[in-house]
């Protein structure tokens, strides 16, 4: 194990424990505070990965933005949300009118400002709407634990008997194998997670959210590497040590979150 794989470890042993600790006998309100706390830092790492040279005034703005929308979905306020996008576009068209210098690129300045708050303030704060069900701390924990599961699996997976290349124009080190151990670990977690701890959720239904959290979990490392791949830098920021930004730490979570939100909804309404 090298250097780098060593401070990996040790920093995750230092950070993990403590976070599922906080979230499983913390407070109620932990839960979204640390959501905007995260939002906060993930937003102004994508705006330094995407738009470096973004005036500040452009860059609070964004932030905002995003964190009243996340503010907006965590907290409960989601009938709000279409008036919200309209503010939005006010907002932003006013700002690109104020500020831009060079015309050319307010278009792809608008469109990738909009980016980061969808990106970040929209998806992120699912995981909040999941901590907001009756059952929703046990819910919060078997998506962190699950989509941990599948990480490691996939690394491990993929470090011992990774031989077959995934998508190397984006990420060259992640193969088929690595691909096929996140959703088999997704799968053996959560269906031990939901025999333990969540004794109403029926085992077919425990195999499709693992497989789902497993593929969708992967599928946020993808995207997140896409836009490092397109800033061309190897972490999204330097915030955790051994593990790089944030967002490195957040993109499994972008799309499993909102996926497992939604099929609550819809196979489990009398948890609500």
């Amino acid at each position: 194990m090298g250097k780098i794989e060593k401070k990996k470890v040790w920093t995750g042993i230092l950070i993990i424990p403590p976070v599922i600790l906080l979230i499983a006998i913390g407070p109620r309100p932990i839960l979204p505070l640390m959501i905007l706390l995260a939002t906060f830092f993930g937003l102004r790492e994508f705006y330094n990965l995407s738009l470096p040279n973004l005036k500040w005034m452009e860059r609070f703005i964004g932030i905002g933005l995003g964190l009243v929308l996340s503010s907006i979905i965590s907290f409960g306020g989601i009938h709000v949300v279409l008036f919200f996008f309209f503010l939005l576009f006010l907002l932003l068209s006013i700002l690109s009118m104020a500020t831009s210098e060079n015309l050319s690129s307010t278009i792809s300045n608008m469109g990738i400002m909009l980016l980061g708050i969808f990106y970040i303030g929209f998806l992120l704060p699912h995981v909040s709407l999941i901590w907001n069900r009756q059952d929703g701390k046990e819910w919060v924990l078997f998506l962190i634990i699950t989509v941990w599961a599948g990480d490691i699996f996939a690394f491990l997976s993929g470090t011992f008997l990774g031989k077959h290349k995934l998508y190397p124009k984006i990420s060259p080190n992640k193969t088929y194998e690595g691909l096929v151990g996140a959703i088999v670990g997704s799968i053996i977690v959560a269906i031990i997670f939901s025999t333990f701890f969540l004794h109403r959720l029926d085992k077919g239904l425990g195999i499709f959210l693992g497989i789902g959290l497993g593929l969708l979990g992967q599928a946020g490392d993808f995207t997140e590497s896409m836009l490092k791949r397109s800033a061309r830098v190897k972490d999204s920021g330097s915030l955790i040590p051994g593990h790089g930004g944030m967002l490195d730490r957040l993109d499994s979570f972008l799309f499993s979150a909102p996926f497992l939100h939604y099929s609550l909804l819809y196979f489990m309404k009398e948890t609500q």
